[in-house]
């Protein structure tokens, strides 16, 4: 496997333009305090966390593009196991949207997939408003000291075996957190089809490699399935890739939730 490429600043405001905003949206509080997303990124590569991916939200209001919501990826080296590697996050905007947010996150190496942790001790959020960078660079190596804690977690999930009736209720959860269980809003699959592998390195039944196939394809989409169509006919469709990033964040870390919810099950259960 490939060291990931390191973005440059300017490769970075390429990708995610609202990431290179010099000053705030208009109508901010006179108690904002502007703090540029790449003196953030600078603050993170001080501390050793080095930008391999940046993104941006689509707006509506055109008010609000080039200051929207951003997520840039980090990678650290050493903190790679066969597999996986322990990344981070940088969530922001300057729209007044959301503060800084720091989130750790894990990139699976077979699929380029990566998954949000949920945990309280991998999550910190930094307000605009008194920005501290000894605070900020402090929760970004904090992240980095639990990469252990977070592949014991991993490993842990991987000797964890679900029975197939198991692996149908994660999957109906998912399903839920996914599409909600509203009867008017009926869903386009159904939740068993969230366990379609996609490739045979996901024929496991452990816990690990069940959430991981639920979360690729509720994330990437791709799943054949119908509508009701206005005529009162199926209409066959495919499932779209979860593309928001607020919607992107919400779903990654419910569903590690879940996954963590079921391993407290299963070894309470042992």
């Amino acid at each position: 496997m490939t060291a990931p490429h390191i973005l440059t600043n300017d490769q970075i405001v390429n990708l995610a333009p609202a990431a290179g905003a010099l000053e705030p949206i208009d109508g901010v509080s006179s108690r904002y305090s502007f703090v540029p997303t790449l003196t953030a990124v600078e603050l993170l590569r001080d501390v050793g966390w080095l930008p391999v991916h940046a993104e941006q939200s689509q707006v509506r209001d055109l008010t609000r593009d080039g200051f929207q919501k951003h997520l840039i990826r980090f990678a650290k080296k050493g903190l790679d196991t066969r597999d996986e590697r322990v990344d981070l996050l940088l969530y922001n905007s300057h729209d007044r949207g959301t503060a800084f947010r720091l989130i750790a996150s894990i990139w699976r190496k077979v699929c380029g997939n990566g998954l949000m942790i949920s945990s309280e001790f991998a999550n910190f959020t930094h307000k605009h408003v008194g920005f501290s960078p000894d605070a900020f660079m402090a929760s970004a190596i904090e992240i980095a000291n639990s990469a252990g804690i977070i592949a014991d977690q991993v490993e842990e999930l991987k000797l964890i075996d679900l029975r197939p009736e198991e692996r149908g209720s994660f999957a109906e959860a998912a399903h839920i957190i996914r599409y909600g269980k509203e009867p008017e809003n009926e869903p386009p699959i159904n939740a068993l089809q969230l366990l379609e592998e996609r490739r045979y390195d996901d024929q496991g039944k452990d816990l690990w490699t069940t959430y991981n196939v639920v979360q690729e394809n509720i994330m990437h989409g791709g799943l054949k399935g119908s509508t009701m169509a206005s005529n009162g006919r199926r209409r066959g469709m495919t499932t779209r890739p979860v593309k928001a990033i607020d919607k992107n964040v919400q779903l990654n870390q419910a569903l590690w939730h879940l996954t963590e919810r079921m391993a407290e099950l299963k070894l309470k259960a042992a």
